[in-house]
């Protein structure tokens, strides 16, 4: 079932590369408010992990969680770091609470070391976890700044992250 328009997919993992200020928390955050205007998910269980903004666009960002009923944690408020948030997602899946929950953590290079293939390999195994727990993930990643010899974007860090994720 759609998610994020035709971007994501319930019940996945999906990682969305481009490049740095390209729009990618923008149109996800649209897409997020039109799913939840829509009723198509339950705002109460959507995790917005924002450790990408300064202290403006966290304030921006947190009037609309507010006014849409989602959650937004940001990095060092009241202790809060994003590779802790891993050891929620563990619990959930643990105790069978991930069904419904969407998860988006906005980058993933904050959240794991994504030139590392031991630690995105670690991750993305608790994503499918995750996953197949019912729960949701999306997961925004830059690409180069310049793009390869052929004209396409570079993905940062490792293959793995892209390679297990069930949508790039």
């Amino acid at each position: 079932m759609p998610l994020l328009g035709n971007i994501a997919l319930q019940g996945q993992f999906t990682a969305i590369y481009a490049a740095p200020n390209a729009g990618k928390t923008l149109i996800v955050l649209h897409l997020l408010i039109e799913a939840i205007t829509q009723g198509g998910i339950n705002s109460a269980k959507v995790y917005y992990i924002n450790v990408d903004d300064d202290s403006n666009g966290l304030l921006t960002k947190l009037r609309i969680a507010e006014e849409y009923g989602f959650h937004m944690l940001a990095e060092g408020y009241r202790d809060f770091t994003a590779a802790g948030f891993l050891t929620l997602m563990r619990e959930m899946i643990e105790f069978d609470q991930a069904r419904g929950v969407v998860i988006i953590f906005d980058t993933l290079k904050k959240v794991v070391d994504l030139m590392s293939k031991e630690r995105s390999s670690a991750f993305t195994r608790v994503a499918r976890q995750f996953v197949l727990k019912g729960g949701t993930l999306v997961g925004l990643a830059h690409t180069n700044k310049n793009p390869g010899a052929d004209g396409k974007p570079i993905f940062s860090g490792t293959s793995d992250l892209r390679d297990d994720a069930d949508c790039a």
